[in-house]
């Protein structure tokens, strides 16, 4: 397991202690589209301390799955998620620097599809490379 992912798992979230690393990446993500959300409405209710939280949080989360990235194993989709991931943490900061939640429903859009795709990897795939 990479070492991001385990040090993401022996963090103080619930839940994941018996997680495996495809689930352990889906929930970071899940996390990162929650926070995402959260921010938003507190750009709305101009809660400036709330939303700084959350976006760092964001930033913190995005750069877990940045660091578990297998660039070896993983080559030009490893590359470009890595790239994707870093276009999404400037769009992050461009966002609590102007209190503009454009930028984040961008995010949010990427984020959710990127999720789709990883929790939509057959479970036999998942398997081979739990193992």
């Amino acid at each position: 397991m990479r070492r991001s992912l385990q040090q993401y798992k022996n963090s103080s979230m619930n839940n994941i202690e018996q997680a495996d690393p495809h689930t352990l990446v889906s929930l970071i993500m899940q996390h990162i589209q929650g926070n995402l959300a959260g921010a938003k409405g507190a750009i709305e209710r101009k809660e400036i301390e709330n939303r700084n939280t959350m976006l760092t949080r964001v930033i913190g989360l995005i750069g877990e799955l940045q660091n578990s990235l297998d660039m070896e194993k993983g080559g030009e989709i490893s590359t470009n998620l890595y790239d994707l991931y870093a276009y999404m943490m400037r769009r992050v900061n461009l966002a609590n620097r102007q209190n503009d939640a454009e930028p984040l429903t961008e995010v949010l859009k990427l984020i959710t599809e990127i999720k789709s795709g990883w929790d939509g990897i057959p479970l036999d795939i998942r398997q081979q490379y739990n193992r």
